[in-house]
Parts: C-alpha cells; sequence; structure tokens
C-alpha cells in the first residue's frame, strides 16, 4: 500500500472512531448524571460536537473541494483547542483518545488541504502554457 492510501485510510479511520467516541459519549450521559440537566446537555452536547466534526472530516474527504479543506482545517483546530482543554481539566483516556484522534485529523486536513492547494496551482501553470502555446499558433 503506497503512502497516499495509507495516509487516507488513517484519516477515514481517524474520523469514523471521532464519530464512535461522539456516540459513546452521548449514550453515556444518562450513567454519569443521574438527573437531567444543564450538565447532562452540555455533555451529550460535546458528544454530539464530536460526531458533526467526524462526519465533516469525512465529508470533506469525500467531496474533494478546496474550500471545505479549510472548513475541516478550522473545525479542526478549534475541537483540538477544546479537547486540550478539556484534557487538562479531566486527564481521562477518552480525553487523551480525542486529541490524539483530533491530531491525526487536524494534520490530515492541513496535508489535504495543501496537496489540493498544489495540484491547483499545477493545474493553473498548465492552463497557462496551453493558453501561450495557442496564442502562438
Amino acid at each position: 500500500m503506497d503512502r497516499k492510501r495509507t495516509l487516507t485510510l488513517l484519516f477515514k479511520t481517524s474520523a469514523y472512531l471521532l464519530v464512535l467516541l461522539g456516540i459513546v459519549h452521548i449514550a453515556l450521559s444518562p450513567v454519569f448524571f443521574r438527573r437531567f440537566g444543564l450538565d447532562v446537555l452540555w455533555f451529550a452536547g460535546t458528544g454530539m460536537g464530536l460526531v458533526f466534526l467526524g462526519n465533516l472530516n469525512l465529508l470533506v474527504q469525500i467531496s474533494k473541494r478546496n474550500g471545505f479543506y479549510m472548513m475541516a482545517v478550522t473545525s479542526n483546530i478549534m475541537g483540538l483547542l477544546l479537547m486540550v482543554l478539556i484534557l487538562l481539566m479531566n486527564p481521562a483516556p477518552q480525553a487523551w483518545i480525542g486529541v490524539v484522534l483530533l491530531v491525526i485529523l487536524m494534520v490530515g486536513s492541513i496535508m489535504n488541504y495543501f496537496s489540493t492547494l498544489k495540484k491547483m496551482i499545477n493545474q493553473e501553470e498548465t492552463d497557462i502554457k496551453e493558453r501561450e502555446q495557442n496564442s502562438a499558433e
């Protein structure tokens, strides 16, 4: 398996695992909180945020549109910052897992963004050369 396919597989796997982590987070809300209240909603809302972030990364990976990569990069950076704060407040195993997954997704989304940008620049250079050749004829 070549390097690009390996990185793509790692990226997709991390996104799916982040979605799974969010679902487990939501499912465990009633276990950690005996009474329904604002704390339960914030806890479950964090799980929903993880699900949305994982799905956003999967959607961007499928669409391969340059503008979407920037949304994924900024969302992953914000998600990582939040997860690091959670880790500092509560160094539980799930927080460590979240940080690792978000680091992988952040690095992967940045690499995908620059790869797409490089392809666009190369395509533009090719188009310019073709136009110059056509105008010279």
